[in-house]
């Protein structure tokens, strides 16, 4: 279970490193046009929502005080945005997708098959923790990325691919 999500994860996460190296540390809590999320905030949400994810199969989350400042819902008016540094954010990235895509695949499959009662996905097809491990793991990741290389683009870099 969870082989291709793992992949693709793997792929977006690879996508996700070469899209953050051009971005400036100082640029990190700039909005791109159009109002949308600034770089700070949607690296800080990525960490949160894996975080999350890995509770699902009764992980603790490292990160448990960002929950608020990134979380679901969460304003993209990033408080003491500076103190929130780009290597730190892209290291946690890098260190809990891999437990999440570990966890998902040792899960009980009986749990997998649970609703998830996440209010943000009621009356969506994203119905049980296995579908939701998969959206955290693929199509989030996917939105969040496009996002930031929106903002790469509009910064002035030439595009990767």
């Amino acid at each position: 279970m969870f082989e291709y999500e793992g992949d693709l994860n793997q792929f977006l996460i690879a996508g996700l490193q070469r899209v953050a190296a051009d971005i400036p540390e100082d640029r990190l809590n700039e909005r791109p046009p159009g109002n949308g999320h600034p770089p700070v905030w949607v690296l800080g949400h990525l960490v949160v929502v894996a975080e999350m994810g890995l509770q699902i199969f009764g992980q603790r989350p490292e990160h448990l005080h960002w929950f608020k400042v990134f979380g679901p819902g969460s304003s993209d008016d990033v408080p003491d945005a500076e103190s929130y540094k780009k290597v730190e954010l892209l290291d946690c990235i890098d260190s809990s997708y891999p437990r999440l895509c570990d966890a998902a695949r040792n899960a009980d499959p009986e749990r997998l098959g649970q609703p998830h009662g996440v209010a943000l996905l009621e009356g969506t097809p994203i119905a049980t923790f296995g579908q939701l491990a998969s959206h955290i793991l693929t199509s989030h990741l996917s939105f969040h990325l496009a996002q930031l290389s929106a903002w790469r683009r509009a910064a002035g870099f030439t595009h990767l691919f």
